[in-house]
């Protein structure tokens, strides 16, 4: 059954999978602890506003806009390409990111960055010498829940993607047939695909531990 998988189009499916969740993931981490600093830190008018706005892009079911965003993608000829479906995740996953960083950033306490500013840091330094390195169990927490959201989701990927940019989900709900389903092939992927987030948790999973203790994860 192992095998079956290797010579099907299954390994190029976790590869797309693997880059379109990877991609977005970064991406997210990246815009997510920026807005969520600023949240934390800054008097921003209208922040509560704010907040709720990018936080409701997360409670939007994806049904609601399959047929946006496939109309978008045709007309800019992104249907079945790795782009299309890292923009749709980071979409939902940066709002989830936002909201969960904010709550790590308000627990590390301003004096230490005040501190740093006083040793002459610029913002951007304290941001990246001092908040970030502290806030990584937080980092380490996201990162693990937005790839699994993007490894894990199917609807937008079934409905984005025919043949080049199809992911493993996808690819899994082929194995069900009119002639049945090979149970075999389809335990033997799904062993598979579950590896990459397996490792990628061992691998963090101290940070994890600490993450799911701490800020808004509590």
């Amino acid at each position: 059954n192992y095998i079956n998988a290797f010579n099907s189009d299954f390994p190029m499916q976790v590869r797309n999978s693997l880059i379109i969740a990877i991609s977005s993931t970064v991406i997210s981490i990246i815009l997510g602890s920026l807005t969520a600093y600023g949240f934390s830190r800054y008097a921003i008018k209208g922040s509560d506003f704010l907040q709720f706005w990018i936080l409701s892009l997360r409670m939007l079911p994806a049904i609601a806009v399959v047929v946006p965003f496939y109309l978008v993608f045709r007309m800019l000829g992104l249907l079945d390409t790795h782009i299309a479906l890292i923009l749709v995740y980071c979409l939902f996953n940066i709002s989830f990111a936002v909201w969960v960083l904010k709550g790590f950033f308000d627990e590390i306490p301003l004096e230490l960055e005040e501190a740093a500013m006083l040793d002459g840091y610029s913002p951007p330094q304290v941001f990246l010498r001092v908040a970030l390195p502290l806030a990584r169990s937080g980092l380490a927490t996201t990162a693990v829940f937005c790839l699994i959201q993007s490894l894990n989701e199917f609807l937008l990927a079934v409905s984005l993607t025919t043949r080049v940019a199809e992911t493993a989900p996808v690819g899994l709900s082929k194995v069900q047939t009119l002639m049945g389903v090979d149970w075999g092939l389809l335990s033997a992927a799904s062993v598979l695909f579950m590896l990459p987030i397996v490792i990628f948790t061992i691998i963090v999973r101290n940070e994890l531990v600490r993450g799911m203790s701490f800020g808004r994860m509590k």
